[in-house]
């Protein structure tokens, strides 16, 4: 008897639970490293994400789909995967913001003006409306949120490359002949 196949929302679960506390504990190592805002280290997310995709996709594959997996279900469960981890992200990220370090927020806001009067491309004033809209939309709550939508976003365009890579599509003449077994004799 064959295992039957597990849903995607199933057997990605595990996989994006160890992506998500990877993406964790590197950003608690950046913060306490007082790094939280270096762009370069901050890509290297990026790398992790891509890595857990890869080991996700993989591992569906393998271990709940018996081997086979078709394009469109390798990129489903990389979507899966993002999601989750996204959502898990997302709620240290409020933590983060609300209880270990509240005035992280501020910080990041006056990042972002120092960021912006580097550039020299704005008058003051352009930048002061910025800055004002910029603290309507990014509270510590919603920021995480728009990280789990960045989260997704980018693990859809993963997956759709990755599963080109990880698809496998079954035996089609075992196919054939169970599908022969199974019709009744006339």
């Amino acid at each position: 008897m064959e295992n039957k196949p597990v849903s995607v929302w199933k057997g990605t679960i595990n996989v994006a639970l160890m992506l998500a506390l990877v993406l964790i504990i590197y950003s608690l190592i950046l913060y306490f490293l007082d790094q939280t805002f270096n762009r370069a280290l901050g890509s290297l997310s990026f790398i992790i994400l891509i890595a857990g995709l890869v080991l996700g996709i993989r591992s569906f594959r393998d271990d709940s789909r018996g081997g086979v997996l078709t394009y469109g279900q390798g990129v489903g469960a990389g979507t899966v995967i993002s999601l989750y981890a996204g959502i898990i992200s997302a709620i240290f990220g409020i933590i983060q913001f609300t209880l270990i370090d509240p005035d992280l927020i501020e910080k990041m806001y006056t990042f972002m003006e120092e960021q912006m009067i580097a550039q020299g491309r704005l008058p003051e004033s352009l930048i002061e409306q910025q800055m004002v809209f910029m603290k309507k939309i990014m509270t510590p709550v919603t920021t995480p949120l728009f990280g789990i939508i960045s989260n997704v976003f980018y693990g859809v365009l993963i997956s759709l490359v990755v599963s080109i890579f990880f698809r496998r599509e079954g035996d089609a003449f075992k196919k054939a002949m169970a599908d022969v077994e199974e019709e009744p004799a006339e």
